[in-house]
C-alpha cells in the first residue's frame, strides 16, 4: 500500500466519523478510536515518505484533522464554537461537500 492507497482508503471514512460525532451521532470514543487505528495503519505502511510535507491539499487537510483529534478532547471539541467550525470544514471538504480550508494543513507524521 502506498501513501496514496492509504488516503483513498482512510480520507472519507475520517471525514465522516467526524462529521458523526459533531451531529453527536456517535460518541468520541468511537472517534478516538479511529484516529488511533488510522496512525496504527500508517505505521504499517511498508514505505512510509521521509518527507513530512503533504503532496496535495486533501493530504494536508487529512492530515491536520486527524492531528486535532489528538490535540483537542472531547470537552474542548464540544464546547469551542469555532473549533467545531474548523473541523466541519475539513470533513465536508474531504467528502467534496465545502471548499478546501487552507487555513487548515498538517503534516505528515
Amino acid at each position: 500500500m502506498t501513501c496514496n492507497d492509504y488516503l483513498a482508503q482512510h480520507t472519507v471514512s475520517l471525514a465522516q466519523a467526524v462529521r458523526h460525532f459533531l451531529a453527536r451521532e456517535i460518541p468520541y470514543q468511537q472517534l478516538e478510536d479511529l484516529s488511533w487505528q488510522l496512525l496504527s495503519h500508517w505505521q504499517d505502511l511498508p514505505h512510509i515518505p521521509a518527507d513530512k510535507q503533504p503532496a496535495t491539499d486533501q493530504e494536508g487537510v487529512f492530515w491536520y484533522l486527524l492531528h486535532s483529534l489528538h490535540q483537542w478532547d472531547e470537552q474542548q471539541i464540544i464546547a469551542d464554537v469555532w473549533l467545531r467550525l474548523q473541523l466541519m470544514a475539513c470533513a465536508n471538504y474531504l467528502t467534496t461537500e465545502g471548499p478546501c480550508p487552507h487555513h487548515c494543513m498538517g503534516s505528515r507524521p
